[in-house]
């Protein structure tokens, strides 16, 4: 991409006028259910880990493994939706059980997601995005690749070395990496919060470290949320603006229709309807999808949103079409938005 200014030029918004009272009906905040699929993530993360310890093969650990990073997956779509403020309706138990219960396991906290994230929502695509710029900096995210480039990526990806990358990339949302308050984005990280982490970090690995059980339960922590975080998040980041034309709102970002599959390993909760989000940022997570079924409808948004089927389609978007087998290329944007 070319140096983008601050001033977007006239007819580059999409106009949400006629969208105003349906998203009105879609803001609203489910505290039960969100209450309870918190639990649901818990449990089946706990019930995996359990299984694996008591069976104790390398086998079912993998597998647990897995299980465990689909629901890594799930916690971090919560704590963009907790950022937001759209995972309870009371704020101080929206930052509260979203910093304790989701974004603390993570090794990030939600004020500092939130400080850098709202600057992203505010300046997308522009030099005053940070992920912009870290998009621009970071080889791994330079598009097009060849077929041998877009391979290696993922064999770096799953072995873990390009990982600094991504820890570097991501330490503006850690409280441990922002213990001192460097005051980035302009974000006072208050010395309670960051007290609240040191006395929530010490509990939580204070106590795998006194089991008998540390290793294993270290292992099955720590290894699914690396290799989550390194292979999994960086295809869904690389698909939310990466290899778009930004020509106007609407093809500034992507949205991706997920394969069960991909609604399992890479994109829970209905996060991958990325525009939808972009253009609404106050619908949760649970309305998505019915969102951008309405969108549809509109023939301006359906002619010119950037929608993708699935994250391999993504792939082949971010590859150039010499480096594609003829029976894959797609022969239009309408073939890849079918």
């Amino acid at each position: 991409m070319e140096d983008i200014p601050e001033e977007r030029a006239p007819g580059y918004r999409y106009s949400r006028r006629g969208t105003l009272p349906l998203i009105r009906q879609l803001s609203v905040i489910d505290n039960r259910r969100n209450a309870l699929l918190l639990l649901l993530q818990w449990a089946i993360a706990i019930a995996a880990g359990a299984i694996a310890i008591h069976v104790d093969r390398i086998a079912v650990y993998i597998l647990a493994g897995f299980v465990i990073g689909s629901r890594i997956q799930c916690l971090a779509v919560m704590m963009h939706d907790a950022c937001h403020g759209m995972f309870f309706s009371n704020r101080r138990l929206n930052d509260l059980i979203g910093d304790l219960f989701v974004a603390y396991p993570l090794g990030f906290s939600i004020h500092l997601y939130r400080a850098n994230h709202m600057h992203h929502h505010r300046h997308t695509n522009t030099l005053r995005d940070r992920d912009y710029r870290v998009q621009r900096r970071d080889p791994d995210q330079h598009f097009p690749k060849s077929w041998a480039a877009m391979a290696w990526l993922l064999v770096r990806s799953v072995a873990g070395l390009n990982y600094y990358r991504m820890a570097r990339d991501s330490r503006v949302w850690a409280p441990i990496a922002n213990f001192h308050n460097p005051r980035r984005f302009g974000y006072d990280y208050s010395l309670s919060l960051r007290l609240r982490y040191v006395a929530w970090a010490v509990l939580f690995y204070g106590v795998m470290l006194w089991s008998p059980l540390r290793w294993q339960l270290l292992g099955l922590v720590l290894i699914p949320q690396f290799i989550w975080a390194n292979v999994i998040n960086r295809i869904r980041s690389m698909a939310e603006h990466n290899g778009v034309a930004d020509e106007r709102e609407l093809n500034g970002t992507r949205t991706v229709i997920p394969t069960l599959l991909d609604r399992f390993m890479i994109a829970p909760l209905n996060v991958s309807y990325h525009l939808e989000h972009h253009l609404f940022p106050s619908v949760p997570w649970h309305h998505l999808r019915r969102l951008h079924v309405h969108l549809m409808t509109d023939p301006a948004y359906a002619a010119d949103a950037h929608i993708t089927q699935g994250y391999w389609g993504v792939i082949r978007e971010l590859m150039p079409p010499s480096a594609l087998p003829a029976a894959t290329m797609p022969s239009t944007r309408a073939a890849a938005k079918r």
